[in-house]
């Protein structure tokens, strides 16, 4: 958390937002502790050297150690007394829990194709390349796609794009790829690439480099077992339904979307006057509340947060063997 870049963009914005967000100061406390713990934990080791006390180490390790497993058993006999319900969800099998990982990770670098490959289009339409450099992207992409065993899958019309020389992408196909930038951050955070998800109204803003980065360096998904748990997926699935909806009732009251029932219009009136401009409570969009953001602002957080809700619930069944491995081949699928 510490090297993460954008864990000091987030503390930068908590800082500007301290003196009226009770949340922003839980969150820089928080940052302060986690600073200040490798420090304490050194210092203490120091003085343990100083001190002579860590020749005694070798012998209290076993004994916390013995103390520990006497507690959990303990505890675990208190829980057999009265047991709960069974857990409904099962354990997956070592073969199960790698074909889950490599149906993930292949859908992860096609994502990732597209989204850089959007990035060098955009790049080329808006700038000239220098005389005796070469655009080497395409033949990149192609035999990356084709590593994989996914170029034989993808519909005519994908590996025309993807074999369109490099700035002939037009603006809408360039948009619609640069959009599979969220389900690539959610594949790369279920592979355990990144170990943390932040929350929608953090990532707003397109960034290209999560996706360069798997294309120079596919075995970032490709090797490795590790996997997050269908519990952390329904974490980031609710949070995300929270956004949809609070983005929803503000876009109905505001008269820009026309509420379906009466009923509903009746709830998205009463969500937005009960959080309009509380800033303890609101939810924020890059730093600025829902209830005085743009309609644009508003409109961008709900398509990721109905993109996120929607590919969090589906990963959610491949976990639990409810769905089958069939990966989505493109964005424009």
């Amino acid at each position: 958390m510490i090297l993460r870049k954008a864990t000091w963009s987030e503390a930068q914005a908590s800082l500007r937002r301290a003196h009226k967000d009770k949340r922003a100061r839980r969150h820089l406390f928080a940052l302060a502790v986690m600073i200040l713990a490798p420090a304490l934990c050194f210092i203490y080791l120091l003085w343990l050297i100083g001190s002579g006390a860590f020749i005694f180490l070798p012998f209290v390790i076993p004994v916390i150690w013995l103390i520990r497993r006497s507690h959990r058993k303990q505890d675990e006999s208190a829980l057999r007394i009265a047991p709960g319900p069974a857990s409904v969800r099962r354990e997956l099998t070592s073969e199960e829990r790698s074909a889950i990982r490599t149906h993930f990770a292949t859908q992860a670098l096609i994502y990732a194709v597209f989204v850089d490959r959007a990035a060098s289009e955009a790049f080329l339409k808006q700038n000239t390349v220098p005389e005796g450099r070469e655009i080497i992207s395409r033949r990149l992409h192609l035999d990356l796609l084709k590593k994989i065993g996914a170029w034989d899958k993808m519909s005519q019309t994908d590996r025309d794009a993807m074999i369109d020389a490099d700035g002939n992408w037009e603006w809408p196909r360039i948009n619609q790829s640069s959009f599979a930038i969220e389900p690539l951050r959610l594949l790369r955070w279920i592979l355990r690439v990144d170990f943390y998800l932040p929350l929608i109204g953090q990532q707003l803003r397109i960034d290209h480099t999560v996706a360069n980065e798997l294309v120079h360096d596919p075995d970032k998904v490709l090797k490795g077992d590790a996997l997050a748990s269908p519990a952390m997926l329904e974490t980031g699935r609710d949070s995300a339904r929270h956004y949809l909806l609070r983005c929803t009732a503000e876009l109905i009251s505001r008269g820009l979307e026309e509420a379906k029932t009466e009923e509903i219009k009746e709830w998205a009136s009463r969500a937005s006057a009960t959080l309009s401009g509380n800033q303890n409570e609101d939810l924020l969009l890059d730093g600025t509340l829902v209830s005085e953001a743009s309609e644009d602002q508003i409109r961008w957080a709900r398509a990721l947060a109905k993109t996120r809700a929607d590919f969090l619930q589906s990963a959610i069944a491949v976990l639990e063997g409810s769905a089958p491995l069939t990966p989505q081949l493109s964005p424009a699928e």
